[in-house]
């Protein structure tokens, strides 16, 4: 494993998962973007149910079984309450402690898969290779940042943060919601 500095904590995987979210927004081609001082409320994204996600044999272009249920990916507004602007983007996001170590999960040859819904399950919304530079956080455990990419033309990208923890790894996804639903 290669290490890498890192700064102490949690926050500081989520801010660089965010970071990376934020650039893709940004990024030419992608999400639609507001121009500067004429920011918008985001619409019809509230409607957006949460979003079934597994990690599944093979890769993004060739996904095998679901190999781990991961817990949906979801508006985190039910265990909080919403602060700053409103017009601030929504994310989505989901947490799942799997039993398998993080060695086997990249060594299976896995990717990540995001759903539009239960009901839709068929439908793929985003997904992400595992697979990437694993480094070692402050407790000398290996951590691996992966992108998840659009799907069929969803307009949802984000990441995923997998974080050794002896025989079990612990999963974040961050979904990015689009700007408009269809």
């Amino acid at each position: 494993m290669t290490s890498l500095p890192l700064i102490p904590g949690r926050s500081a995987r989520a801010a660089a998962a965010l970071a990376f979210a934020a650039l893709l927004l940004a990024a030419p081609g992608g999400l639609s973007q507001t121009p500067e001082g004429e920011a918008t409320p985001v619409a019809g994204v509230e409607a957006d149910g949460p979003h079934p996600a597994h990690i599944h044999a093979g890769t993004c272009d060739e996904l095998g079984d679901v190999v781990l249920p991961l817990e949906d990916v979801a508006d985190p507004a039910a265990g909080g309450e919403r602060v700053g602007p409103s017009t601030a983007h929504p994310v989505k996001i989901s947490s799942t402690v799997v039993d398998l170590p993080l060695e086997e999960i990249i060594a299976g040859g896995h990717a990540i898969n995001v759903h539009l819904s239960a009901e839709e399950i068929g439908e793929y919304i985003a997904c992400g290779d595992i697979g990437g530079v694993v480094v070692t956080d402050y407790d000398e455990r290996g951590e691996l940042n992966i992108g998840l990419r659009e799907l069929n033309g969803s307009g949802h990208v984000g990441t995923a943060w997998l974080g050794a923890d002896g025989d079990q790894t612990n999963v974040e996804v961050i979904l990015i919601e689009p700007d408009e639903m269809d």
